[in-house]
């Protein structure tokens, strides 16, 4: 799927933690994707704090059952088709070269929705996931912002013991911690 390089290419900078270069790049490839500027400014705008907090909100208890199940990582996933519900998976095995264990876990802790996203996903993307230039554009900001907003709660576990990835899809990751 050739739309879905540029995700990968903004997985590779966030998890060297340069969100500033991911940013640009991925605002760029949404302009050379003929997504309208002020799009792109709408979907940078949306406060993500709220969302922020309810991960926040959840991890001490997503730490202490890691630590009681042996766990090795947290992370967290997000339905981009259901409004940005998450849920945080609590993952007894980790490993770089595929995703099977987040779904092989069998412990998780309900995030609740994220706020703002899904009206952009639905109404200006088409509710299709990287199906064209267009929408490869929305959904590659879409996830950027969702990872940036997760990576601002992981670094304040960083020193948890723990690995710390969020993921919107069955086949990759990004870790952040």
């Amino acid at each position: 799927m050739k739309n879905y390089t540029y995700w990968k290419n903004c997985i590779t900078l966030l998890e060297k933690g340069d969100i500033e270069n991911a940013t640009h790049y991925a605002i760029d490839m949404a302009l050379q994707s003929k997504v309208s500027q002020e799009l792109i400014d709408k979907i940078m705008a949306v406060n993500l704090k709220g969302y922020e907090k309810k991960v926040e909100s959840k991890m001490n208890e997503c730490i202490v059952r890691a630590n009681t199940e042996n766990a090795q990582a947290l992370c967290l996933y997000y339905s981009i088709d259901n409004g940005w519900d998450s849920t945080i998976y609590i993952c007894k095995d980790y490993t770089k070269q595929n995703s099977h264990w987040i779904s092989e876990s069998k412990s998780w802790v309900e995030v609740g929705k994220a706020r703002g996203f899904s009206g952009i996903y639905i109404n200006d993307a088409g509710a299709a996931f990287f199906a064209d230039a267009v929408s490869a554009g929305i959904c590659t900001l879409l996830m950027l912002r969702t990872t940036i907003a997760f990576y601002h709660v992981a670094q304040k576990f960083s020193d948890c013991g723990l690995k710390l990835c969020i993921t919107a899809t069955e086949s990759d990751f990004v870790r952040v911690v």
